[in-house]
């Protein structure tokens, strides 16, 4: 999918299936626009294919979106790459939030309505962030009528999963309304011992002060707890000088190390937002949020290269915790006002972001390790005592801005969507607090991020657009003198051509695509083995991407996406012209299809089915004489049944990975890092709706 993905329109719990294939969307320039009317390629994932498809958590979206790689860190931290890029963004609401790998978990969907994906820099609102995109997550919003929904889940490995949202008026003329959801989820994993739960709480209330003037305002909570060793290493030889590597060929349940592992990650946060309309068409918003991360690990995990014949690795221990407050305020103005003629729109807003990050980390006592057979693992070692804190690490970054966004209608057929933000931001690290050595720091000042875009409408149904959007990302990497590394730059050129057939119930887009990033950080080759970094590293990304979204006929509904990437480094080290990612397949197919028979046969049975495929990625080494580790390209493919029992019940079954093919989701290195994907699992689901 794209831009021209299908976009639902808010579903009432427990109302009719809605199908409008065209909605607006607001991720990227805060302008309610049509698909077909963002020069960019915005992807949504709406509550309807949430349900369908049982799409747990916002890992569970990304892995159906076009043109986007999910790579687990480990069993449950995860990074998000568009077109060879990580995605440093992440909205709720459209308020900006950092995203950071080192204690994201992904949050469970259950709070949200829907899933927004704009491909490419998001400056214009952002002020900082990736070139690979932006995500924004809808929350689920209080009603006015009551409605409700109650679900149970059943699966594979013990996996079972309650999940309920409640809606309605609070007072009898529904100027005051509230919204609940709640989940628990309890599974074992398909590596031996592991297991993990999950707890989720949301709620919200809206009121109306005026006619014209809401305030809402919410709360969530989420916690899981995992049990588990979710990475392996890799098998490494020398031919004749050579280095050879390749993954493990061990059984997908192999777990490598001790059952006193475990994961905790609890995240917390508020919003409240007010917003006014006025009478001539404008209206103000003021949104804030607060964001509490916290992850306690003790871990036992591989971390030797396995020689073939010998079969052994050794593990190592570590105690972890990290702890991330985010605040942030967005205050906007939009509406539209009159010039030459012709009705154009118009966002300006101002937004403000702290971002606090602290890292503590602590070995065993004495020298701990464990030599273990790949093939016949021991996880009965008992913990060790740990040490004290031995690292502990502290970033803080605050970023605020201006922005303003103009979409002017040139001519009838030709929009010029034209806009910048005005950067302020400072980084502070402390690298060393237990030392007490002095804290480094970077700023940036009034550093502007233009955006423009052109949307020709050729008729009524095709549009040509293209668009170039910007970034500046800091960073907390230090270099040899202890100063922080310059910020990430990057550019992405993207044009393309979007069309809507049927009366819009079904979108295409075809678009190509040119990323350049600089500043990227690398290992000082003067300190091996530290973490001395300099910001020499550039890299490339160009392709191209073809999506189709929406309802082909009554009742038949299809999202499929073809993405072509070419990433590559363009520095002048050792790397150039090498991938500079192996989580960037040349190609990859996403589709997913689903089907209500007609009346004639049975309209309350539906069928779906999906494919997920790519090409070959890989891992290569430079330093080891351009040694690879490589995952071979893969196909897996997913089903539904449905029934509605009754206008209110309904029961559905979906497999996952319906033939069993073995993959690795993830490549990293023959130490470590490298993480099967999940086999084949089956998921009954009962819901039932007010």
């Amino acid at each position: 999918m794209s831009s021209g993905a299908m976009t639902l329109p808010t579903i009432d719990v427990g109302a009719d299936r809605q199908r409008d294939a065209n909605p607006p969307t607001t991720i990227g320039s805060k302008l309610p626009l049509a698909p077909r009317e963002v020069p960019q390629t915005v992807i949504t994932v709406p509550r309807e294919r949430i349900e369908e498809q049982k799409l747990i958590t916002l890992e569970d979206a990304m892995k159906q979106t076009p043109g986007v790689t999910v790579e687990p860190i480990d069993g449950n931290r995860l990074q998000f790459y568009s077109r060879g890029f990580e995605m440093t963004n992440l909205q709720f609401d459209g308020v900006p939030t950092t995203l950071d790998s080192r204690i994201f978990a992904s949050p469970d969907l259950a709070m949200y309505e829907r899933v927004e994906v704009l491909k490419g820099p998001a400056g214009l609102l952002n002020g900082m962030g990736g070139p690979g995109g932006a995500i924004n997550l809808v929350r689920k919003t209080p009603k006015k009528t009551l409605e409700g929904y109650g679900e149970l889940t059943a699966g594979s490995y013990a996996n079972y999963r309650g999940e309920g949202d409640i809606t309605g008026p609070l007072n009898q003329s529904g100027s005051l309304r509230g919204r609940f959801v709640g989940a628990y989820q309890d599974r074992n994993g398909f590596q031996d011992w592991t297991a993990q739960d999950r707890a989720v709480a949301y709620g919200s209330i809206a009121a109306d002060l005026t006619p014209d003037t809401t305030l809402t305002a919410g709360a969530w909570y989420q916690r899981m707890s995992y049990k588990g060793a979710w990475n392996l290493p890799g098998y490494a030889t020398v031919v004749n000088g050579q280095p050879q590597f390749r993954l493990l060929d061990v059984d997908r349940s192999t777990s490598l190390g001790e059952e006193w592992n475990r994961d905790i990650f609890t995240t917390k946060g508020g919003f409240a937002d007010l917003e006014h309309k006025f009478d001539n068409g404008w209206a103000v918003k003021l949104a804030t949020h607060y964001i509490d991360n916290e992850m306690d690990r003790k871990m036992a995990y591989a971390y030797s290269p396995v020689t073939p014949g010998v079969n052994r690795t050794t593990l190592y221990a570590q105690k972890v915790r990290y702890d991330q407050d985010q605040v942030g305020a967005d205050l906007s103005a939009s509406g539209n006002f009159g010039l030459f003629g012709q009705t154009h729109e118009a966002v300006v807003g101002a937004n403000y972001e702290r971002w606090t990050f602290r890292h503590r980390a602590a070995n065993p006592v004495g020298s701990w390790s464990v030599t273990q057979n790949i093939f016949a693992p021991n996880a009965s070692a008992p913990e060790p005592a740990w040490r004290n804190w031995q690292r502990d690490t502290k970033t803080t970054t605050d970023s605020w801005g201006t922005y303003g966004v103009l979409r002017l209608k040139l001519a009838d057929p030709l929009k010029l969507i034209v806009g910048g933000r005005m950067n302020w931001w400072q980084t502070k690290v402390d690298a060393d607090r237990l030392a007490g050595t002095a804290e480094s720091s970077a700023s940036v000042r009034g550093k502007v991020t233009p955006y423009a875009g052109l949307v020709y409408d050729v008729n009524s149904t095709y549009a040509l657009y293209t668009s170039v959007t910007q970034m500046y990302q800091p960073q907390s990497f230090v270099d040899a003198s202890g100063k922080v590394l310059e910020p990430l730059k990057g550019r992405q050129y993207e044009a393309g051509v979007k069309a809507d057939y049927f009366g819009g119930r079904l979108h295409a887009t075809a678009s190509v695509f040119h990323i350049e990033e600089e500043n990227r950080p690398q290992s000082d080759p003067r300190y091996p083995n530290q973490s001395i970094y300099i910001s020499s590293g550039k890299a490339q990304s160009r392709g191209f991407e073809l999506d189709v979204s929406g309802e082909i006929l009554p009742g038949w509904d299809a999202y499929a996406g073809y993405t072509f990437t070419r990433a590559k480094s363009l520095d002048s080290s050792a790397n150039s012209g090498s991938a500079f990612t192996a989580i960037a397949p040349m190609h990859q197919v996403k589709l997913w299809t689903n089907y209500r028979l007609p009346e004639s046969i049975d309209d309350r049975l539906s069928v779906g089915g999906g494919i997920n495929a790519q090409t070959s990625t890989y891992n290569e080494f430079p330093s080891l004489n351009y040694a690879r580790l490589t995952q071979g390209g893969y196909a897996t493919v997913d089903a539904r049944v449905a029934y509605d029992v009754t206008e209110k019940v309904t029961a559905a079954v979906n497999v996952k990975n319906l033939f069993d093919r073995t993959y690795y989701q993830r490549i990293n290195n023959v130490q470590s890092g490298n993480i099967y994907g999940e086999p084949r699992t089956v998921l009954l689901t009962l819901r039932a709706k007010l």
